[in-house]
C-alpha cells in the first residue's frame, strides 16, 4: 500500500495536539475572570462613566487655537484619506478643509462657548459620499451646543448627535 504525502499532515498534527491539550479536564484551566467595560456615556452602578466624563473639560483660548484634525464625525467616524480640518488662529479667524472644499470665516469663543460666523468656501464637486461627510461637518458646526477638550482631543458636541465631533491637533507643517 502506499501513502500519499501531502503538507496537511504536519498541520493536522498540530491541531490534534492542541484540541487534546484543550480538553484536559484541569479544573484550573475552566476557570474564566470576569471583566467589565464601561464606556463614555453608558454608567454602571458605580458611576464609572461619570468619572471617565470629568476628564473632558472646557478649553480655554489658547488651547483652541491650532490646527484641528477631525477623526469622528458624531460617532460615525470618518472616511480615510478625506481630511476635514479646522484651524483656529487665535484672533478670531477659522479655516480649514470640509474634506473637499476649503472654508475660511470668523470665530468667537467666549467663556466656553464657540460659535462661528458666515463660512465662505470653494465649490467643488467630490464624490457623493465625501460630499455627504462635508455636509454633515457644516451642519454640525452651525449647531454647537459645548466644547471641552480630553487629554488630546477637541470634542465638539453639536445639537442632534449623540456623540460629539472628536478632533486630535495637527503639526502645522501637516495641514493642508
Amino acid at each position: 500500500m502506499r501513502v500519499a504525502r501531502s503538507g496537511l499532515v504536519i498541520p493536522l498534527a498540530i491541531a490534534a495536539l492542541c484540541m487534546l491539550g484543550c480538553s484536559a479536564s484541569d479544573p484550573q484551566a475552566e476557570q474564566h475572570e470576569t471583566v467589565s467595560i464601561t464606556t463614555v456615556g453608558e454608567a454602571d452602578e458605580s458611576g464609572a462613566a461619570e468619572s471617565a466624563q470629568a476628564t473632558s473639560r472646557i478649553p480655554d483660548a489658547t488651547e483652541l487655537a491650532g490646527d484641528w484634525l477631525l477623526e469622528d464625525l458624531g460617532g460615525r467616524g470618518v472616511m480615510d484619506m478625506v481630511q476635514t480640518t479646522l484651524v483656529f488662529d487665535g484672533e478670531g479667524r477659522v479655516s480649514g478643509s470640509g474634506g473637499c472644499n476649503r472654508y475660511t470665516g470668523s470665530y468667537t469663543f467666549t467663556d466656553g462657548e464657540l460659535s462661528f460666523g458666515p463660512l465662505a468656501g470653494t465649490k467643488m464637486m467630490c464624490p457623493e459620499a465625501v460630499m455627504d461627510q462635508e455636509d454633515r461637518f457644516h451642519k454640525a458646526l452651525g449647531a454647537i451646543d459645548r466644547v471641552a477638550v480630553d487629554g488630546p482631543f477637541l470634542l465638539i458636541h453639536a445639537g442632534g448627535s449623540d456623540a460629539p465631533l472628536r478632533f486630535t491637533r495637527m503639526a502645522p507643517d501637516v495641514v493642508d
